[in-house]
């Protein structure tokens, strides 16, 4: 029934379902043979049925054709699951109770090359970690507990520069670059700066 949905909403869209498949292994034969745009995959779709099943699924998939872009629907998984889907590249991140207008406007943004994470993923992710809740109860780029100089650093680790490339650009030591990574990561929620910075572009804190 969650395909059949998934397959109308494409169809409504102006897309075209090349294939369904059943389970991951179904799904990396269609990938290879129809050479897809996105892959929309359930959580449960890695042959491990957990996120690293559903990694090592997009992974595999994004060899066979380069560029792939990925929706994945989840439900019931934890706050350290979610953020290694963000940190492995996958485009958006919706519930699987997603209306079918979040879900074409997801598509579409997916296609374009956006990253989407639904706002309802994003609370989820931040699951016991130190932000301040919205009006609506999750967490926004805006009121994550960040120091203005946490988000300079979060800035300039997001152009690309190195520990101490930051310290020169902000006349501080290396050793308090550091601290502020350490502070940032802890308040994200995440274990290191690939995740930090997958988690700050999905959420619109860096560009």
């Amino acid at each position: 029934m969650l395909r059949l949905g998934v397959s109308r909403v494409i169809e409504e869209a102006g897309g075209r379902v090349v294939a369904e498949a059943a389970d991951g292994e179904a799904a990396l034969g269609a990938v290879r043979t129809h050479r897809p745009e996105v892959l929309v995959v359930g959580e449960n779709a890695g042959a491990s049925g957990d996120a690293a099943g559903l990694v090592a699924l997009t992974e595999s998939a994004a060899r066979m054709v380069p560029g792939l872009r990925f929706l994945a629907l989840v439900a019931g998984m934890g706050p350290d699951a979610l953020r290694w889907l963000l940190a492995s590249g996958i485009g958006g991140l919706l519930p699987r109770s997603a209306d079918p207008g979040e879900l074409r406007s997801a598509l579409l943004r997916v296609v374009a090359g956006d990253r989407v994470v639904s706002p309802q993923v994003v609370a989820a992710i931040f699951a016991n970690v130190n932000a301040a809740p919205t009006a609506g109860g999750a967490p926004s780029a805006g009121v994550v507990a960040l120091t203005s100089k946490e988000r300079e650093v979060l800035a300039l680790l997001a152009s690309g520069r190195s520990n101490a490339e930051i310290a020169a650009a902000l006349f501080v030591s290396a050793a308090t670059v550091k601290t502020h990574l350490a502070h940032i990561y802890a308040k994200l929620g995440v274990r290191g700066r690939y995740e930090a910075l997958s988690l700050a572009v999905a959420l619109g804190m860096v560009g």
